[in-house]
């Protein structure tokens, strides 16, 4: 689909042409990807089916169903845990989908040009593949399950408590660091302090490290761990629905408040202005976040630790 709108681009008449190298590249790319799921997937395709022809009769009285499915659902959501989850990874998908607005307030707010605000765009996400990359591993280790028996075999009980603690201030750390990075945001669409589109650029880049791990790992690894085979995703899919739910209301209001007010040939105070409302959504947003994400994965820490 990527070169076929390339290669429209290319023969329509009275069109600028020049972003079909965007979809050449972007189609060239997916041949990468491509190439990896034909060659690993023959291999996991023939795993599996040895496998399935080998425990096919346990397979038969095992099979999931969506009854069993929603029965997890129904389980999972009468405990606050969830609730948090679901609070957490709403807010964090619609401050981390603000990606697509950041070349546009980067070029109202701080005067950049269409190339140089769509560079710091790059530099949200590179600072999401920045903290995921280095510290996820660190503060959101996935291997509570294992760490907690061999404490217990241990006799340690003094040393359990401490796995989930972490997870939890972790968590509201990074949430703490994307709430200052909105507040600087806020201070300077108010004028009470000047930032240049340098620093401007170093905010964004530390907003995108801040919400990566607390957007990616805790719902995921709460679907995983109380869903199980059966569950796991129709738990992700319920925090989706909700996510993407808020997300549409919200990139209806950027629009509609930046297609109204934040027009390039106002003045710059005239755009900044235009912006305030949205930030202060977000900025709100980060808050509740912050709370909601440390005390899920504090219940979630203490409920697993009561089980085991």
């Amino acid at each position: 689909s990527f070169a076929f709108f390339a290669w429209l681009l290319h023969v329509s008449r009275g069109v600028d042409a020049s972003w079909r190298w965007v979809y050449r590249a972007s189609g060239a790319i997916q041949l990468v990807p491509l190439g990896m799921l034909t060659y690993f997937g023959r291999k996991g395709r023939d795993d599996l089916a040895i496998q399935v022809e080998s425990n096919n009769a346990e397979q038969t009285t095992t099979r999931s169903s969506p009854m069993v499915s929603l029965g997890i659902l129904r389980r999972q959501a009468s405990k606050p845990e969830f609730w948090l989850h679901l609070i957490s990874r709403t807010i964090t998908m619609v401050l981390v989908s603000f990606l697509l607005f950041i070349p546009t307030f980067m070029a109202q707010c701080y005067e950049m040009s269409t190339a140089s605000a769509a560079r710091v765009g790059s530099m949200f996400a590179l600072g999401c593949l920045a903290s995921v990359s280095t510290l996820a591993a660190k503060t959101y280790p996935s291997s509570d399950s294992a760490q907690i028996q061999s404490l217990l075999q241990s006799n340690n009980d003094q040393s359990l408590s401490p796995i989930y603690k972490r997870k939890a201030c972790f968590m509201a750390m990074f949430l703490a660091l994307s709430t200052g990075c909105l507040s600087m945001q806020m201070l300077y669409l108010n004028n009470i302090i000047n930032l240049s589109s340098t620093l401007g650029s170093i905010l964004i880049f530390l907003w995108g490290f801040s919400l990566a791990i607390p957007f990616y790992l805790p719902s995921s690894m709460f679907s995983l761990k109380r869903g199980g085979k059966e569950g796991a995703a129709t738990i992700a899919d319920a925090f989706d629905v909700s996510g993407f739910g808020l997300l549409a209301v919200f990139n209806g209001f950027v629009a509609r408040v930046i297609g109204v007010k934040g027009d390039l040939n106002s003045m710059l105070v005239l755009r900044k202005k235009a912006w305030i409302p949205v930030f202060s959504l977000m900025l709100g947003g980060s808050i509740v976040a912050m709370f909601s994400l440390f005390s899920a994965v504090w219940i979630e820490g203490e409920r697993d630790l009561k089980s085991n």
